[in-house]
């Protein structure tokens, strides 16, 4: 294993791999500060900094490991040294393993001088605040219920009657998380909250709720109204339509969940699962960059081990097109789940491109649910229990699957191209 890594390590830096990107790295911290325009606040510059930067560099690592990947055994085998290194007394899966160690290493060297970057241009930048979203039922249990009632209303259209349960329950599941409260003029409405800490030790200080405000005709109208939270208040008075953070003045407690007042004229709405929270204190930016660094890192780490099963398998042109187009299909099955959820209206070929999408986005679910650089961005506070499991997954469990298969397959394959 050993060898395999340096071996791996000194290919990667004779090919000008690794200088090629360090020189990218530096390219990009240069010139890409300069095209890029916030919204003329120093917070929106710091944010559309973040994303914009250090988000292509990360980019450009994930891209160029999974390729570099996806040509390790394939190009050995297409100059027929592949027999020549396995035949060697060490196992296949050492082989994989240390070629894998020796991608995650280059990959741990660039993100790492990524962030050094960072940390230098964003030493002001604000700490790193806890999210907290109401604590509502889960969408399927609230749709199960809608389900029954629908069902059972005699107003409800025979053709949805007859539709598979399990369509109309994805529907409802689907449509749960835009589902709007409304509160009239005069009118009162709470959300729950789970236990997060507030009240104890001065905790409940320095509280925020982050809320956006929608009319019935999404037509901006003015919102009048107050916040309680426990003995924390805060008075709102804004447009609609706009996400605000409105610091609650007072030692805060979540005794009888969150409580908004409308005290204008007209009704408002919002939907709790998505324009509703409550932001804590967490810790300083530069921890945040740290737990943003290390997501990243095992997002690269996988698809290290996913290039490397690809390239074990496939000759290497039609490696990196398999990689490319699952990262493509990857990435687009969340828009197509959230943009097309009907089952009930739509045709066969549909039906067939929703349940393939949701199938991708649930295999994916591991390392497309992350994203360190919105949340660096934001100052949403990356969770340690969040990322433990992200990085258990991501850079010990789901690479050795991958590199035991990649083993496999290198054995049992022809060792040298025809």
């Amino acid at each position: 294993m050993r060898e395999s890594f340096l071996l791996t390590l000194r290919a990667l830096a004779r090919g000008h791999v690794l200088t090629v990107l360090l020189a990218a790295l530096a390219l990009v911290h240069a010139t890409f500060p300069a095209l890029v325009r916030g919204d003329g606040t120093a917070d929106g510059a710091r944010e559309m900094f973040l994303r914009a930067v250090p988000g292509s560099v990360v980019a450009l690592v994930l891209v160029s490991l999974l390729s570099c990947a996806c040509g390790l055994f394939a190009r050995e085998r297409d100059l027929h040294r592949l027999a020549q290194t396995v035949i060697r007394p060490v196992s296949s899966f050492s082989l994989a393993l240390g070629r894998w160690l020796a991608l995650c290493t280059a990959a741990l060297l660039l993100l790492a001088a990524n962030a050094a970057v960072v940390a230098v241009r964003c030493k002001d930048a604000p700490d790193c605040r806890h999210h907290h979203s109401p604590a509502l039922p889960p969408p399927a249990v609230v749709a199960r219920q809608m389900m029954e009632e629908y069902l059972n209303d005699p107003n409800t259209p025979e053709a949805v009657k007859k539709a598979p349960r399990r369509a109309v329950l994805a529907l409802l599941t689907n449509k749960e998380s835009d589902r709007y409260d409304v509160v009239p003029p005069g009118g009162r409405i709470s959300w729950p909250f789970n236990d997060i800490g507030l009240g104890a030790d001065g905790a409940g200080t320095g509280v925020l709720v982050r809320v956006c405000f929608a009319s019935a005709y999404s037509m901006r109208s003015p919102v009048r109204g107050t916040f309680i939270l426990g003995e924390a208040a805060a008075t709102v008075s804004n447009d609609t339509q706009s996400v605000v953070d409105i610091p609650l003045a007072g030692m805060a407690s979540c005794t009888n969940g969150l409580v908004f007042a409308n005290a204008g004229k007209d009704s408002v709405m919002l939907r709790p699962r998505r324009d509703l929270e409550l932001l804590l204190p967490a810790d300083g930016f530069m921890a945040n960059l740290l737990r943003a660094t290390l997501l990243s890192f095992s997002t690269a780490a996988l698809l290290a081990a996913f290039g490397l099963f690809l390239s074990a398998a496939l000759s290497r042109p039609v490696a990196l097109f398999t990689a490319m187009v699952l990262v493509a299909v990857a990435l687009m099955a969340p828009s197509a789940i959230e943009q097309f959820p009907d089952e009930l209206n739509v045709s066969l070929a549909n039906r067939i491109g929703l349940a393939l999408s949701r199938g991708v986005a649930f295999l994916t679910s591991a390392f497309a649910e992350p994203s360190p650089v919105a949340d660096l961005a934001t100052s949403r506070c990356i969770e340690w229990p969040e990322l433990a499991r992200t990085l258990v997954m991501n850079v010990l469990v789901l690479p050795l699957l991958l590199l035991g298969m990649a083993a496999r397959i290198v054995r049992s394959r022809p060792l040298s191209a025809k």
